[in-house]
C-alpha cells in the first residue's frame, strides 16, 4: 500500500490491532489486488494511447477498460452488499478541490529523532560563484550576504562534465554519471551512431509513445516519502515523468512539447525566406493581404504517423495588433513587438480523442509582411497528455490558482532570439514571465509547507546567461554596444531577484528548518565554436564518404565507419569506434582501447587555436579513469570527457555528429554564454543557515545532507558525504 495512505499508528497498538485484524486484512488485500491489478495495468496503457496512439489500438484499449471497469463494480458492490459499510471517508481528491485537498496524505512526519522538522532544497540554475561574490561585496545581494554570514557559503564543486542533467542528477542522487548513467545532453546509439536524449527515454508501441525516467538512480525524494516524510518537488530537472512522493511532483527540464520535442517553435511569414535563414524548419510561409491570413498549427502525430492540425483565422484589428481564431471561436489578441495571453489548442487524434495543449504568439511585423512567431505547444496541466504532475490533479491545482502556465521543460527559448525571430526584449519578456510564474509556485507553496521536504527549482537564471552574456563580455564576437547599454544590468538584475526569493524563503524559516541554497555550476564565455569532428577528420581519425573539402552533414551521414577511429557526440563527449561495441567497430577493445584513449586525449591537449594562441582544453579526461566501471560497454558513457578551456565549448554542430569545414570559428550568436567547459572553471554556489563543515563540497554531497538532517537511511550506494561533516 502507498506510503501516502498509511497513518502513523504507534507501535503498541500496530501490535493490538493488526494480529486480530490480520486474517481478514490478508483475504480482503488478496481479492482487491486480483481485481485491480488488470484494470491498473490496462489504464496506465491507456493514459499513453492519450497522447499518440493508432486508431485500432485506442479502441481496443478503451473496450478494454469498459469491460475490466464492470467487472471491478461488480466485485465491488457484490463484496460490501455482503458486508457492513467502512466509516471511512475516501482520501481521493476530487479533481476541482481546494488547494488545502492536496496535502501530503500522510500523518507522519518521518523519523522522530530527525535533527531538523523541515528542509528546504532552492535551486538557481547557473548561479556562478564569481559573479555571485562579486555582487555580495557589491552590497547587491544583502540575503545571500547574510546567509552566509548566520550560515556558512562554499564554491560548489561541479559534475564533470558540467552540463545541467549531469549535474542535477548528481545533485538529487549523490552519485556520479557512473551510476545515474547521465554523461551528457545527448548520447550515441552503439547500433546506429545516431545521437540521442538523455533527458529522458521514451519507447513506441501499438499504443504510442511511453516515457521513462532516464535516471538510473532514485533522487532523494523517493527516500524521504518512503520513511513517511512529506515531500513536495517542483520543478526539478531531468525527473520526468513526474514521480509518485508523499506530497506533490511538478517535472521540469525534460518536459517535451504536445509533440515529444524538447520546444520547437513555428515562425510563420509572408517575406522571402533567405538561402542562409538560420533554420528554415522552423518557418511556415504565408500569405498576407495586410488584413487577413489562414494559418495551420501542427500538432502531434496520431495513428500511423498521421499529422494533425489546428486552423488559425489570423485578421488584423487595429493598426499594430492581430486577432487569430479558432474554428470553434475562442481567440486570442497579440500586439505588435508583445506577447500575446495563452491559446488553447486542441488535437484530434482518432476516435474521437483528442489531446489538448497551449500556444502563444509573439507578432514582429505586420507591414509590409507579417512575422509572427509560435511557441512550442505546451502540454495542458489539467488533461496532461504525459505526466506532468504527481498527483494528476496538482496540474488542476496549479491552473486553478495561477492561470495557464509554461510546462515545457525549457519554456525559454533561446533559440528564436539566436535565429533572429524576436529580439532581446521579446526574450527577456518572456523569462520574466516564466520567473512570475515560478515565484508564485514558490508562495504557494511556503504557504502550506509545514514539515518534510521542498525541493524547488528556478531555471530562467541559466537561460539569461546563455542569452545575455556578451552584453557584459566585450572581447565576445557577438558583443554589441548598443546591446551592452540598453540590457547588459540583465544578468546581475537576476541575480538580485534570486536575493529577494532568498528573503522569502528565509523569512519563513525557524530553528528547525535547514535551508540549502545551490546551483548546479557556474558560467562563463562562449566565443569561439569548436568542430571537434572536423578536427578527428584533419588528423585522419575519422574518414568521410565525401570528396575533400566537403563538410561532413550532422547524425554522422557521410562517416565511412570501417575506416573511422573516434568521433565525437553530444557536448563534452568522445567516443573510440570499438569493435565489438559499435556496429561497425574497428578499435580492438583490449590491446587497441587503451592506446588510442591516451594517445588522443595527449593531440587534444596539445590543441592550440592559432587566432588566439590558447589551449583549445584545459583537460581531457579518460572516462574509465574519471569514473571506474570495470565495463567499456556502458551504453552512455563516452571514452574521452572534453574539459574545453575558458572561451570555447563543442560547437552545435559537433554535438549532432556533424563535421563543417574548417576547425574553430568565432561564435557570434546571441547564445553567447556557456558553461560546457572544464568543470574547474565553472564552481557553482551553496550556501546553508548551517555551518558548513567540508571545505570543497560537491554536488554529491546534497542527497545525505538532506537525508541525514531527517533522519532517514542513506543508501549504500550514495557516494557523497553530508556537507556538515568533515572533508
Amino acid at each position: 500500500m502507498s506510503a501516502a495512505l498509511v497513518a502513523y499508528i504507534d507501535p503498541g497498538t500496530a501490535q493490538n490491532v493488526f494480529t486480530g485484524l490480520a486474517p481478514y486484512l490478508a483475504a480482503l488485500g488478496t481479492l482487491l489486488v486480483a481485481l485491480l491489478w488488470p484494470f491498473r495495468y490496462v489504464w496506465s496503457l491507456a493514459r499513453a494511447a492519450y497522447a499518440r496512439s493508432s486508431v485500432v489500438g485506442r479502441a481496443a484499449t478503451w473496450l478494454l477498460i469498459a469491460a475490466l471497469a464492470g467487472s471491478v463494480l461488480a466485485g465491488g458492490y457484490l463484496l460490501l452488499a455482503r458486508g457492513p459499510r467502512s466509516a471511512t471517508a475516501s482520501t481521493r481528491n476530487a479533481p476541482g478541490a481546494a488547494a488545502t485537498s492536496l496535502a501530503p496524505r500522510v500523518t507522519s512526519t518521518g523519523p522522530k529523532n530527525a535533527m531538523y522538522q523541515r528542509v528546504i532544497v532552492l535551486g538557481m540554475d547557473g548561479l556562478d560563484a564569481g559573479l555571485t561574490e562579486e555582487l555580495m561585496a557589491a552590497g547587491q545581494l544583502p540575503n545571500f550576504a547574510r546567509l552566509r554570514e548566520a550560515g556558512g557559503y562554499a564554491r560548489l564543486a561541479t559534475s564533470n562534465p558540467a552540463e545541467s542533467p549531469v549535474a542535477w542528477s548528481s545533485i538529487a542522487t549523490g552519485t556520479d554519471p557512473a551510476q545515474h548513467g547521465i554523461f551528457d545532453f545527448l548520447y550515441r546509439s552503439t547500433q546506429s551512431y545516431l545521437p540521442a536524449l538523455s533527458l529522458r527515454k521514451s519507447t513506441g508501441g501499438w499504443l504510442g509513445t511511453k516515457y521513462t525516467r532516464a535516471r538510473q538512480r532514485d533522487g532523494f525524494w523517493v527516500h524521504t516519502s518512503a520513511a513517511g516524510v512529506p515531500t513536495t518537488v517542483v520543478r526539478w530537472p531531468v525527473a520526468f515523468p513526474a514521480e509518485k512522493v508523499t506530497g506533490r511532483f511538478l517535472a521540469g527540464f525534460g518536459v517535451p512539447d504536445l509533440t515529444g520535442g524538447e520546444g520547437r517553435y513555428t515562425y510563420f511569414t509572408s517575406a522571402p525566406i533567405a538561402d542562409d535563414d538560420p533554420s528554415k524548419a522552423n518557418v511556415a510561409p504565408c500569405t498576407w493581404d495586410g488584413q487577413h491570413t489562414a494559418l495551420e498549427l501542427h500538432g502531434p502525430l496520431a495513428g500511423r504517423n498521421k499529422e494533425t492540425l489546428v486552423a488559425l483565422d489570423v485578421s488584423k484589428t487595429g493598426d499594430d495588433r492581430l486577432q487569430i481564431r479558432l474554428p470553434s471561436g475562442t481567440a486570442v489578441e497579440v500586439a505588435l513587438g508583445q506577447w500575446s495571453g495563452w491559446l488553447p489548442v486542441e488535437f484530434s487524434v482518432g476516435l474521437g480523442s483528442k489531446v489538448r495543449g497551449q500556444v502563444k504568439f509573439f507578432l514582429t511585423e505586420l507591414s509590409p509582411a507579417l512575422r509572427l512567431v509560435t511557441s512550442p505547444i505546451h502540454m495542458d496541466p489539467v488533461q496532461q497528455a504525459f505526466p506532468l504532475t504527481q498527483p494528476p490533479e496538482y496540474g488542476r491545482e496549479l491552473r486553478e490558482q495561477l492561470g495557464p502556465f509554461h510546462t515545457l521543460g525549457m519554456p525559454e527559448q533561446v533559440h528564436p532570439l539566436s535565429h533572429g525571430r524576436y529580439d532581446y526584449a521579446a526574450f527577456l519578456a518572456e523569462c520574466q514571465a516564466v520567473t512570475r510564474e515560478r515565484r508564485a509556485m514558490l508562495s504557494l507553496e511556503l504557504e502550506r509547507f509545514d514539515r518534510g521536504v521542498l525541493a524547488f527549482v528556478f531555471d530562467t537564471t541559466d537561460r539569461l546567461q546563455h542569452a545575455f552574456w556578451a552584453t557584459r563580455d566585450a572581447q565576445h564576437p557577438a558583443y554589441r554596444a548598443a546591446d551592452a547599454e540598453k540590457f547588459g544590468d540583465v544578468i546581475p538584475a537576476a541575480y538580485r531577484e534570486m536575493d529577494e526569493v532568498l528573503g522569502q524563503v528565509l523569512a519563513r524559516c525557524d530553528e528547525r528548518t535547514l535551508l540549502l541554497v545551490l546551483s548546479d555550476h557556474g558560467f562563463n564565455a562562449f566565443r569561439r565554436a569548436v568542430h571537434v569532428n572536423r578536427w578527428l577528420v584533419d588528423q585522419g581519425l575519422m574518414k568521410l564518404k565525401v570528396p575533400d573539402g566537403k563538410p561532413g552533414e550532422t547524425l554522422f551521414k557521410d562517416v565511412d565507419w570501417s575506416r573511422t577511429t573516434a568521433y565525437a557526440c553530444g557536448f563534452c563527449s568522445l567516443y573510440l569506434n570499438v569493435f565489438g561495441r559499435e556496429e561497425q567497430g574497428i578499435v580492438d577493445s583490449v590491446a587497441g582501447y587503451p592506446q588510442g584513449c591516451d594517445e588522443i586525449a595527449a593531440r587534444l591537449k596539445r590543441w592550440i587555436d592559432p587566432e588566439s594562441g590558447q589551449p583549445v582544453f584545459k583537460n581531457v579526461y579518460r572516462a574509465d579513469a574519471l569514473y571506474p566501471m570495470g565495463d567499456n560497454n556502458v551504453p552512455t558513457r563516452p571514452d574521452l570527457i572534453l574539459g574545453f578551456n575558458s572561451g570555447y565549448r563543442a560547437s552545435w554542430q559537433t554535438a549532432l555528429g556533424g563535421a563543417p569545414l574548417g576547425t574553430i570559428e568565432d561564435n557570434t550568436s546571441r547564445w553567447s554564454g556557456d558553461h560546457l567547459i572544464d568543470p574547474e572553471l565553472v564552481p557553482g554556489v551553496l550556501f546553508s543557515n548551517r555551518r558548513l563543515g567540508k571545505q570543497q563540497p560537491q554536488l554529491i554531497d546534497i542527497c545525505p545532507s538532506v537525508l541525514e538532517a531527517l533522519a532517514v537511511p542513506v543508501p549504500a550506494y550514495v557516494q557523497g558525504t553530508s556537507v556538515f561533516g568533515n572533508d
